[in-house]
């Protein structure tokens, strides 16, 4: 793999550094390039920009080295579709036109897919949008395509300080509404930041889609009842989804194949190897 990566350090702009950009920033610079970070949220970044302003990217542009390639993991932080619009679609092309020719990876979503019968799923896969959030985000989706970029759909994100799953079972010893037989598709941040940081010092900028979830998908029954056995206590009963609330729920199995033909091996291959490492963080 190594005669894929690039010999000379990068300068990597990343645009959001929250929970996954901030753990990128940090895994770059410790191998020796340089993570140039911007946000919205001066005392997490290095640069203040607002990606959904076009005059604050080009200001952006403006004021820092130049990159090598841009990461866009911002986030909306449970916004709705306004959110997502001014975000995504506005944030994408903003970005774009700020920096012309310039390689961007977009981290995206699993859930544009929308499949919900449980096949296993790869990146030739047709998208079925189950929301409008999610059609948002496929739109932004096409505009870094077409502009020669990557886009990086991640399963559901967790680690260290976050799990929704683990803290309501934990804290309440509730269930998430759902049918046990659901597959979930897991992806451990440390393990995104490691297929991140790969693309962004592969020697030629990566194109395309990638799945990056872990390499296990689980049933949500399964998860049930590993937790329970892990903590010794009864596994707590799914609650049924409203039939309004099933239309925005996918059901799929997502291959992460194409990551790992690049050489990028997770450390945590299900998410019943990683959730050690979220109930120790919870311990602390």
């Amino acid at each position: 793999m190594t005669s894929l990566l690039c010999t000379q350090p990068r300068t990597v702009l990343i645009l959001g550094t929250g929970y996954l950009g901030k753990a990128l920033a940090e895994s770059l610079r410790k191998a020796g390039h340089t993570a140039l970070t911007a946000d919205i949220d001066t005392q997490r970044a290095i640069y203040e920009a607002d990606v959904t302003d076009a005059d604050s990217m080009r200001s952006l542009a403006a004021r820092i080295p130049s990159p090598d390639i841009i990461v866009m993991c911002a986030s909306t932080r449970g916004g709705g579709e306004d959110a997502y619009r001014s975000l995504y679609i506005h944030g994408t092309q903003n970005t774009l036109e700020a920096f012309p020719g310039k390689p961007v990876i977009f981290c995206s979503s699993t859930s544009v897919y929308g499949i919900t019968d449980g096949r296993w799923i790869t990146e030739e896969h047709n998208v079925y949008p189950a929301s409008g959030k999610s059609g948002l985000l496929i739109q932004a989706e096409q505009a870094v395509l077409a502009a020669g970029g990557t886009v990086v759909r991640l399963g559901a994100l967790y680690g260290p300080d976050r799990c929704v799953l683990v803290s309501q079972y934990c804290t309440k010893g509730t269930a998430l509404p759902g049918d046990m037989d659901r597959w979930i598709n897991y992806i451990h941040r440390d393990d995104a930041v490691g297929a991140l940081h790969l693309l962004c010092t592969l020697r030629e900028p990566p194109s395309g889609i990638y799945n990056l979830t872990d390499r296990t998908p689980m049933q949500l029954g399964e998860i049930y009842s590993y937790l329970s056995g892990l903590l010794g206590r009864p596994a707590p009963q799914p609650e049924p989804l409203r039939a309004e609330a099933r239309r925005g729920f996918s059901n799929q199995r997502i291959s992460c194949s194409r990551l790992l033909a690049l050489g990028w091996e997770p450390l945590y291959p299900s998410f019943a190897d990683g959730v050690h490492n979220v109930l120790e963080a919870l311990e602390e």
